[in-house]
């Protein structure tokens, strides 16, 4: 039976696009099938990352559009926490050049790319799979999905949804006389309960803005959220326009299976994300390039069983499993405080010594670093050893999530 590609990567965001270009360059077959019809739209990431991350992606500098230096939290008591120092922490980037940038990395390196193209069907046939492609079939050796927190992939796989799936409202906006380096933070159950509300300054009066909270529990819509955010920091927001809205939604969690019968989950689609702050491009990428090897390896081998491919989550979970796990314990932490007491630990940290230590151990892609020396301040440590007592309890834990 004729089978068109040895993979179809389903999704051209930048994990999808990573592993098309690096299994088109070990000379195989790849098909990227985008349902949008320019790569890079809708735009529904905050576009922060880390130098680390850029270096990774092979993506140009020139994505970048401003150095950050740091972030200031607000406490829901009004007290900030200001975390701002001398080195630069993340780089607030262009994500539609930079997804782009990728899909043209692929594009070089022999994937043929078609935008527009929606994923309706999979079946399995002998040999591959068979895909309905906006009515068109294809045939594929693999198949990649990439396609997101609603993975059209995993649900063909019979895998469940995201443990947890956090809506996000969020928009490029102009605002005046903020040109500074330093990203706001807000936290607090009136603007993002169980999340975050932010401001990313991106150079010449402009920012990208947002915030998320969890689903249900009568907690307004994160559009709502934002605009009482807004309403509660005038200063902060005075003179902001709204150019461009968007908006997405962050899956959180560790998935127990990110493969089966010739088919490889990656980036959302297998929760490659950090459970803190929602972000996936450096998990995503760092995931991308273990699932290019596992699927060069088994169209090599002739073997694209879910029992070859089993290597792939072995291999992600080692290399980044520990940091979602670190993660899903300090968020299940969080999302058991109040507001009294978020304000009774930014007060405990903000003062020299805390701030330095923060300064010198965070890291953007590695929360791990900073939430194992945070753990031992005192209002931290107790709520670990509550966490610990109530699983003991009840038997719940960070897995659960």
């Amino acid at each position: 039976m004729h089978i068109d590609y040895d993979i179809v990567v389903v999704g051209g965001g930048p994990a999808g696009c990573a592993v098309a270009r690096d299994v088109a360059a070990a000379g195989f077959r790849v098909l990227v099938a985008e349902e949008h019809t320019e790569v890079g739209e809708p735009l529904q990431c905050s576009g922060l990352i880390s130098a680390r991350t850029l270096d990774l992606s092979r993506v140009s500098p020139g994505v970048v559009r401003r150095p950050l230096r740091g972030a200031r939290v607000h406490a829901p008591g009004g007290q900030t926490l200001d975390l701002t120092g001398k080195r630069v922490y993340a780089l607030a980037v262009d994500r539609v050049a930079f997804d782009r940038d990728l899909a043209a990395q692929a594009s070089a390196a022999g994937a043929e790319l078609r935008t527009g193209s929606r994923v309706d069907s999979l079946e399995y046939v002998p040999g591959g799979v068979s895909l309905r492609l906006s009515g068109r079939e294809v045939r594929s050796r693999l198949v990649v999905g990439a396609d997101g927190h609603n993975s059209l992939v995993a649900r063909w796989l019979g895998l469940p949804a995201a443990p947890e799936r956090v809506p996000l409202f969020a928009a490029e906006v102009e605002l005046p006389g903020r040109d500074d380096h330093v990203v706001d933070l807000f936290v607090g159950r009136s603007v993002a309960p169980g999340w975050f509300g932010w401001v990313i300054p991106t150079g010449d009066g402009t920012a990208r803005v947002g915030a998320g909270s969890l689903p249900g529990g009568g907690a307004p819509r994160p559009r709502r959220l934002f605009e009482l955010l807004r309403e509660m920091y005038p200063g902060i927001f005075q003179g902001l326009r709204i150019v461009k809205m968007t908006g997405g939604v962050v899956p959180v969690g560790l998935r127990g299976r990110t493969y089966g019968d010739r088919a490889l989950l990656v980036g959302d689609a297998a929760c490659h994300v950090k459970p803190i702050s929602g972000g996936g491009l450096y998990l995503g990428l760092k995931a991308a390039a273990i699932c290019a090897g596992a699927a060069t390896a088994a169209l090599a081998a002739d073997d694209c069983s879910g029992a070859f491919l089993s290597r792939y989550q072995r291999a992600w979970e080692s290399a980044i499993g520990p940091e979602i796990r670190c993660g899903l314990h300090h968020r299940e932490v969080f999302l058991g405080m109040g507001d009294r007491e978020m304000d009774g630990i930014i007060s405990f940290f903000n003062n020299s010594y805390w701030r330095k230590l923060i300064l010198k151990y965070g890291d953007l892609d590695h929360h791990s670093v900073i939430a194992d020396r945070l753990a031992l301040a005192p209002p931290w440590a107790q709520r670990f050893m509550y966490g610990g007592l109530k699983t003991l309890l009840t038997g719940r834990g960070s897995a659960s999530l």
